[in-house]
């Protein structure tokens, strides 16, 4: 995956609005879950699909290693 400091000043550089999710975040695994399909619907490159499912993955695992989950700070 890029480097999502990078991501993150190239948006504040170019004013581009930017969102970050979190493991610990309630609402985190079903908003990924949600762009992944909209992802899978609209882009062709399988590489970033790939990166995708990897990230989805990751939420998935974490929520079941950690017991406790918010709602967004």
């Amino acid at each position: 995956m890029k480097n999502p400091i990078q991501m993150i000043k190239q948006c504040v550089e170019k004013e581009e609005p930017y969102f970050v999710l979190r493991g610990q975040d309630v609402c985190a695994l079903a908003a990924i879950e949600t762009y992944y399909e909209e992802v899978r619907n609209r882009v062709r490159d399988p590489y970033f699909i790939e990166e995708i499912e990897e990230i989805m993955k990751d939420f998935r695992a974490y929520r079941e290693e950690v017991s406790k989950t918010k709602l967004p700070d």
